[in-house]
């Protein structure tokens, strides 16, 4: 049997909790199943200062600290990328999993948001993540298309089969 590796990750997946409260989650897709790493305020401040604390070992001042900061706050999808499932799954208690037996639909769409004022309005683009299981249904919104839905597709395709559409 092959070892559990991360195959690919879906940044800043938010789901809606409640009418005023959203909750976010990096998908981390492996080669057995997708791992629903919740962005606790814990999390993101330890990713913070590990940045900083690297930058500043790095020689570097405030503006490189700084840099790393910012940084550091949207970059999850190379911090998952870089533990085992096993160290993700342990990040947070809110963290979990499902396999293929768990899921009966996933549906990716592609959706198109307009932020910006009137005068000089900005498409952008993201994904809407349609999860089905036993439980329930899902939807999950990410602030871009990244990664592009073919590139979704084919992480999730790899590990649920027929059940990505």
């Amino acid at each position: 049997m092959q070892a559990e590796s991360v195959i690919g990750v879906v940044p800043n997946a938010r789901i809606k909790v409640s009418m005023f409260s959203t909750k976010v989650y990096t998908l981390v897709f492996t080669n057995y199943r997708m791992i629903l790493a919740e962005a606790t305020k814990e999390v993101v401040m330890a990713q913070i200062e590990m940045a900083r604390a690297q930058s500043k070992a790095q020689g570097g001042g405030f503006f490189s600290q700084w840099g790393a900061q910012l940084k550091a706050s949207v970059g999850f999808a190379e911090h998952y990328r870089a533990l085992t499932p096993d160290q993700i799954l342990a990040e947070s208690p809110g963290n979990g999993a499902l396999t293929p037996a768990d899921v009966r639909e996933l549906k990716f769409e592609r959706k198109r948001k307009d932020v910006g004022d009137d005068d000089s309005p900005i498409h952008q683009d993201y994904l809407r993540i349609t999860l089905v299981t036993g439980g329930g249904k899902k939807e999950f919104n990410t602030d871009t298309e990244d990664p592009n839905i073919d590139q979704a597709r084919a992480m999730a395709g790899s590990v649920f089969g027929g059940a990505v559409r």
